[in-house]
């Protein structure tokens, strides 16, 4: 991967206090995909917001919008160009009519079949939830709109609700904290999904000092601690613990990498520190190859097994 296009992990970034700032990860480098070439295959609608396809459906992703919004965020703290402080407007405006508010909760639906979970519309995601606070908070900050901070709080108040009351909290048979990005009747448990979530909670309780807030928080360490070993394999990471998949390269570099190193400097935890080093060394040219070629092989090895498992069932 070309070093430009890169996601940037800025130690500058990582901080308790009050002011935000810029988001924990710099994913500026990736406002080409918004732009010259759409890695969604969507369009930036005419208020400047992006917006992805699925087959010739053109739909709104929240997660898509809050991720742009936090590049366009930390280009409007250096430039305070108004033009940008007008596209993360629009942004916001989106997300709001994206938004459903119920029982002081704000939660953003996805509308979109997911294809590789197979969960129907319309689904609420972890990660989605934990952005959009990131997001709103750093507006909330921007404009000095409290509105903006009282949609953050509610969209924590949805982070309570447990899968099988249609929410997104979940908890292991050994009483650990989760938050789905995915919810679906056995648990996925994506590693990334559930730290974006976390650092929507570190960012709300930095703002409010809400005491519910740090308890989870204190929780979700706990949890990763117990679990982070089962996301890493001798060569590389996973990216949940139902299908136990490799991540892509650019996960391993631009998403699992940074994520462990901003826990570390947030918890001062040697154990974040110890998977953060280990899976940066893993990128190598020959674990690229090697995982590239896992790729093409563990699906036909499901694939045999299934055959076989069939085979045994029908006789």
């Amino acid at each position: 991967m070309e070093e430009s296009r890169k996601i940037k992990f800025s130690l500058g970034n990582v901080s308790l206090d009050k002011n935000l700032g810029s988001y924990y990860i710099d994913m500026r480098p990736a406002l080409i995909h918004y732009t010259t070439n759409n890695i969604y295959n969507g369009v930036i609608d005419p208020n400047g917001v992006p917006m992805c396809r699925n087959n010739k459906e053109l739909y709104y992703s929240t997660v898509n919008i809050a991720q742009y919004g936090f590049m366009l965020h930390a280009e409007w703290l250096e430039n305070r160009d108004q033009k940008t402080l007008q596209i993360l407007k629009h942004c916001l405006l989106v997300l709001n009519n994206l938004k459903t508010t119920k029982n002081n909760t704000s939660v953003w639906y996805n509308y979109v079949f997911d294809e590789k979970y197979k969960i129907d519309p319309p689904w609420p995601s972890a990660m989605a939830q934990g952005e959009i606070i990131s997001f709103y908070l750093r507006m909330y900050q921007a404009l000095n709109d409290e509105n903006l901070l009282n949609t953050a709080i509610q969209a924590y108040e949805f982070l309570k609700f447990e899968y099988n009351n249609g929410g997104v909290r979940r908890f292991d048979e050994y009483g650990d904290l989760w938050f789905e990005e995915y919810p679906t009747p056995k648990p996925t448990f994506v590693l990334n999904g559930y730290i974006y979530t976390l650092f929507g909670l570190y960012d709300l309780y930095r703002v409010t000092g809400n005491t519910e807030v740090k308890k989870d928080i204190d929780k979700c360490i706990i949890t990763l601690k117990k679990n982070i070993h089962k996301f890493s394999t001798s060569y590389w990471s996973i990216y949940d613990l139902l299908n136990k998949e490799l991540v892509r390269y650019y996960y391993q570099q631009n998403v699992h990498v940074p994520q462990l190193k901003i826990l570390y400097y947030l918890t001062e935890e040697p154990i974040f520190k110890k998977y953060y080093q280990k899976w940066k060394k893993q990128i190598t040219p020959l674990n690229f190859l090697f995982v590239k070629l896992m790729f093409r092989v563990k699906p036909r090895i499901r694939n045999l097994k299934k055959m076989i498992d069939d085979f045994y069932k029908s006789k």
